[in-house]
């Protein structure tokens, strides 16, 4: 790399040295400004010519890499960035049915179990509700989560507290 650097720091010294003893031979006039342009690209291809040796290929292979690892890096992110959210709405769901119940003056506690939609919404799946509830209760909490939260009476479990281990 160094040899690289000295060899074109060499090739752009030799061509301004080369331009200056060019300018100070040449004569006054149209043939000194043609000259001078003749120089200036003479400089500028030295300064430029790195750029033609540079493996552009390489270069486009590993933009390509970068690009591949931040894409893995953005699902690994929003997967767990949606495993988390689905535990604060399960957390949020079964707090909506302890304070559905509460209303209804019944004292229990609640699981909540969610699943993806088709548009990629967490939505409860699965409801697990623990307390002293008597038939009555029960049958009325159930309407309430079929339909304010759409889990159907057969994924709804309802579990007496001296069952509860």
């Amino acid at each position: 790399m160094m040899g690289a650097v000295r060899g074109w720091l060499l090739a752009v010294i030799a061509a301004s040295l080369i331009c200056a003893l060019a300018d100070a031979l040449m004569p006054q006039g149209a043939v000194r400004r043609v000259g001078r342009l003749v120089c200036g690209l003479v400089l500028l291809a030295a300064i430029l010519s790195p750029l033609a040796e540079l493996d552009i290929s390489g270069g486009r292979q590993w933009v390509e890499d970068c690009l591949a690892s931040l894409d893995e890096r953005e699902v690994e992110l929003a997967e767990t960035v949606n495993s988390q959210m689905k535990v604060i709405i399960e957390q949020e769901y079964a707090a909506y049915i302890v304070d559905k119940a509460a209303q209804l003056g019944i004292s229990c506690s609640a699981r909540v179990e969610c699943g993806l939609s088709e548009e990629g919404l967490c939505l409860p799946a699965r409801v697990r509700v623990s307390g002293a509830l008597t038939e009555r209760e029960r049958t009325e909490l159930a309407r309430i989560v079929a339909e304010d939260l759409g889990v159907p009476e057969p994924e709804q479990m309802y579990i007496a507290e001296e069952d509860v281990p």
